[in-house]
């Protein structure tokens, strides 16, 4: 199965793409999939990328065998990934970033010094959150065919 979708990723060039594609974000999230094993757990943030590329880079080399340099696969990648976050219901990310505080607030062994410190660094989080996401409005219609994968490869895996 990964053979055939490394082909298709071949096949469409990111290289030479200027905007994200569904057969780019498909390779992409196919790629995920295949590369979990070897890197672990995949939880999306600015620096997974270049990390993701550099390990893959080590062993097999798929992401490259897909056609993405360094550079097209951190654009593809964070497209796609805040395509995603623009999906997601508003409901359930305020859901989570409420019980995020409510969890931390619960905390007895912390001050309330520090409680309010690491609430600072949440509401810092969600401020990023929410900038990738507004971010990702342009890719959200690209990458709703792959919303149910992207789901199980970062949410359900974290709860």
């Amino acid at each position: 199965m990964f053979a055939a979708a490394l082909a298709v990723g071949i096949a469409m060039q990111p290289a030479g793409a200027l905007a994200l594609t569904l057969k780019e974000a498909t390779t992409v999230v196919d790629l995920i999939e295949a590369l979990e094993p070897q890197l672990g757990d995949f939880a999306y943030d600015d620096e997974i990328a270049e990390y993701w590329f550099e390990e893959d880079s080590y062993g097999e080399g798929w992401i490259a065998k897909a056609g993405f340099t360094a550079e097209t696969w951190n654009r593809a990648l964070g497209e796609t990934m805040r395509g995603f976050m623009a999906l997601m219901p508003d409901a359930e990310v305020e859901a989570t970033f409420a019980g995020l505080k409510q969890g931390i607030e619960a905390l007895p062994q912390l001050t309330e010094a520090q409680k309010a410190e690491a609430l600072a660094a949440i509401d810092e989080e969600i401020a990023s959150f929410l900038a990738r996401r507004a971010e990702g409005e342009p890719f959200a219609p690209i990458v709703k065919p792959l919303e149910d994968r992207l789901r199980r490869l970062t949410l359900d895996e974290a709860e």
